[in-house]
């Protein structure tokens, strides 16, 4: 056995430069940029990544400590911008029961639907795994990212939303320790993708938590329905259980907060949320 280092999140200022570097994933570059984070030492922006070298897919940043021995990386999550199409269809591949099949008026996302409540569980994996798809690309981005930097002796993962659930995947993948930011439930696509997990993984080697408010309905996993946000928006979000570990920060009873989805964004969580809990 040998000892990993992981993020202590029992510390403020560890969760909030966390929660700053999901944050900054969204942007290309911090130049002239007023909604960019700036990090105190030990940490630098070693650039972003783009594993399309274009703007149509996986995209985040890398940091890197003074000391070259620890890099987090972060992964956006969704986003309204040049990614938004590709973002919504491996929404609705991942954090739906089956293509996003809600009702017959929507269109799927793959061919696996069979019939009512009959989907074709094999198809889906395999849909899950096309190199298309936002997962493998994951895992090509991470294995070119550590052949950049060979000297690194601990990696951590972050992300917000979709950013964070990619960053829960690739962390079950290859056991990096992983901390999200208002994530989608992604235990269904952990399955889906056969990825190690309790009880065949030991708990002492899951090191993956979930941070969020509840009152962000995503997060909740109760962003679905006929009427919701989420779906009127185009997302058959339908899972509501996470890998790992949960902290949910209670705003709905400390704060008098209603769950709306205007509570979701990495802005909020930092602002309003993690700052407001700082005493």
């Amino acid at each position: 056995d040998e000892d990993n280092i992981v993020p202590n999140i029992t510390d403020y200022n560890t969760i909030l430069t966390l929660a700053f570097m999901s944050s900054n994933a969204y942007y290309e570059t911090p130049k002239n940029n007023k909604d960019w984070y700036n990090l105190s030492s030990p940490w630098n922006n070693n650039g972003n990544f783009d594993l399309n070298k274009s703007t149509d897919g996986v995209r985040g940043q890398i940091f890197v400590d003074n000391y070259n021995e620890t890099m987090v990386i972060a992964i956006k999550g969704s986003e309204a911008g040049s990614t938004s199409t590709n973002d919504k269809l491996n929404d609705n591949l991942l954090f739906s029961c089956c293509c996003a099949r809600i009702s017959y008026l929507w269109t799927t996302v793959c061919d696996c639907y069979k019939s009512s409540y009959n989907c074709n569980e094999k198809c889906l994996e395999l849909e899950l795994y096309r190199n298309d798809r936002y997962y493998k690309q994951t895992l090509r981005f991470f294995l070119d990212i550590i052949k950049m930097y060979p000297g690194i002796e601990n990696i951590f993962v972050t992300g917000h939303s979709l950013g964070g659930s990619l960053s829960s995947l690739l962390g079950r993948t290859f056991g990096l320790p992983v901390v999200t930011f208002e994530a989608v439930p992604e235990l269904l696509a952990t399955k889906r993708l056969h990825l190690p997990m309790p009880p065949g993984l030991l708990k002492d080697y899951e090191n993956i938590y979930h941070f969020g408010n509840n009152a962000d309905p995503i997060y909740l996993g109760t962003c679905n329905g006929v009427s919701s946000s989420c779906s009127i928006a185009g997302y058959g979000f339908e899972t509501q259980c996470f890998s790992g570990k949960t902290c949910v920060y209670d705003v709905v009873r400390d704060k008098g907060w209603t769950v709306n989805i205007l509570k979701h964004s990495i802005k909020f969580m930092i602002e309003q949320v993690i700052g407001g809990y700082q005493q």
